[in-house]
């Protein structure tokens, strides 16, 4: 046996841990809400990660990738895999295994800490756990010490090779021009009334119709399926077992919808791999940027554009035919894309989202580097909240609460959000113009191209190439900001009539 095969075939058995340590963590998230102890559970996964750490961080893992590293004229794929699988074993060999199996038994238990205080909208009950969250974060920082400060060591674990200041040197410039074009649009004497959003739409046909939407989009019922969760997310449990959730409300229809649409994009990217990279550590996404490009593509240049909706309304008209049967398609449009700040990030609209997530980036460096301490985190997301969006939020469930991810000790993740809706600008630019009818052909349902192009320059190659390749090989050029403006003010500005 080859020597990147039988690293191809270590590997495989390490992802199906991973596989497992991500059922675990669905089962937990859809149908443990409300348990009183997740103690067995944390147990449980803190086990299987132990199980992976030993794994990778083993005498053989090593010996493999020495002498795969000796190989020369890799093709593209094996190449891959050896930068990845050196990665790994790099990264993991640096923590010590008590630090790692410390990290996701506090991970469970202050996810469970988090639903609980959201739900009585108390920051208090998060508080211990969050702060044992973030020295474990620091602690882990510093064993990884990839980048010379702390938080450029914990974005790279989401998006490979960026650091901080990458970051901030794309941010900064953004943030007044955000502030500048909502400004704009709020100094319109014909903004769209969101109100129609708001009536009493009832869950179930909510979830139903949300199903609808993402067949048409080809998610494989066969391959995966949708649960409801209290903050939604995408997991693979396999190759071709990937699961989505979404949350419902009955006096707010985007949550459902849209977030099943966002959903489905990271879906999609999943089940697309290619079969030869399946179980392989390249089965996934290349980055957090780049996946979240592709559920940001669905669930706004596709799935808010005036071209989705004159498909889909009439089946919204007749599930809902006692709001919807008279209102027109033209407001209906306009409502969905009103542009106001607002408090929960995965319900902004297309323009404030990245001032929630600039804000999230800002206030975890000073987290990481010490200057903000957990206990003051409500007051000071708040100000700052006030400082970017000019509200402020009600309660703890509406501000700091609002997403799961510092349970998890995702410090680092957040930015990705971002840089995805940037990067997905640049790349539907590009199928615009590789195919300038995909509009029209939304109008009739028919959604196979966009999704075809997608899975063939995104998906289908996992995680052979880096965020900053693949974005070339795609467009031509690096990360360009440019397009998501261009793409801004020529869809909001008829909106709002200027």
């Amino acid at each position: 046996m080859s020597v990147i095969k039988e690293l191809r075939e270590y590997f495989t058995e390490i992802m199906r841990l991973n596989y497992i340590q991500a059922l675990l963590g669905w089962d937990q998230e859809v149908n443990m809400m409300g348990y009183k102890s997740v103690k067995g559970r944390s147990e449980q996964r803190a086990l299987i990660t132990q199980l992976i750490h030993k794994r990778v961080t083993s005498e053989k893992t090593g010996k493999l990738i020495i002498e795969a590293g000796k190989l020369k004229d890799l093709n593209d794929i094996d190449a891959a895999m050896l930068r990845e699988a050196k990665r790994e074993y790099d990264l993991e060999t640096k923590l010590p295994e008590e630090l790692v199996i410390e990290i996701t038994k506090t991970t469970a238990l202050a996810q469970q800490a988090w639903q609980k205080a959201r739900q009585e909208k108390d920051f208090k009950l998060f508080v211990p756990l969050l702060e044992k969250q973030v020295e474990l974060q620091k602690e882990k920082a510093k064993k990884l010490e990839t980048h010379p400060d702390l938080y450029s060591t914990l974005i790279d674990l989401y998006e490979p090779g960026v650091t901080y200041d990458w970051i901030a040197k794309v941010f900064n410039p953004i943030k007044p021009k955000l502030i500048d074009i909502v400004k704009k649009l709020n100094s319109s004497s014909d903004k769209p009334d969101d109100s129609i959003l708001k009536k009493p739409y009832d869950i179930d046909k909510q979830f139903k119709l949300s199903f609808e939407i993402i067949k048409k989009f080809n998610f494989d019922l066969g391959y995966g399926r949708q649960d409801r969760s209290t903050h939604p997310f995408t997991t693979s449990l396999a190759p071709l077992d990937v699961r989505i959730t979404t949350r419902t409300r009955e006096d707010y229809l985007n949550e459902c919808i849209f977030g099943t649409i966002h959903e489905c994009g990271h879906a999609l990217y999943e089940m697309g791999i290619k079969e030869e990279l399946h179980e392989t550590i390249l089965c996934t996404g290349t980055s957090m940027g780049i996946h979240e490009s592709q559920s940001r593509t669905l669930e706004n240049y596709i799935g808010r554009s005036k071209e989705f909706w004159t498909y889909w309304y009439p089946s919204f008209q007749k599930y809902f035919p006692e709001i919807l049967k008279n209102y027109p398609m033209e407001e209906f449009y306009r409502a969905i894309n009103i542009v106001q700040p607002s408090f929960i990030r995965v319900n902004a609209d297309e323009v404030t989202y990245g001032l929630h997530i600039i804000l999230r980036f800002e206030l975890e460096k000073d987290i990481i580097d010490g200057k903000v301490q957990v206990n003051e985190l409500p007051e000071i997301w708040n100000s700052r909240f006030e400082e970017l969006l000019g509200i402020v939020p009600p309660d703890d469930a509406e501000g700091v609460l609002q997403d799961i991810h510092w349970s998890h000790g995702y410090f680092g993740y957040f930015p990705t959000y971002f840089l995805g809706t940037l990067y997905g600008a640049q790349i539907y630019n590009n199928a615009l113009k590789k195919n300038p009818s995909l509009p029209e052909e939304y109008k009739k349902g028919e959604f196979s191209n966009i999704m075809n192009y997608l899975k063939e320059k995104i998906h289908q190659h996992g995680a052979i190439y880096r965020a900053n390749d693949l974005i070339k090989r795609v467009t031509g050029e690096d990360l360009n900001p440019d397009y998501f403006f261009k793409y801004v003010e020529e869809k909001f500005y008829p909106i709002y009539g200027l």
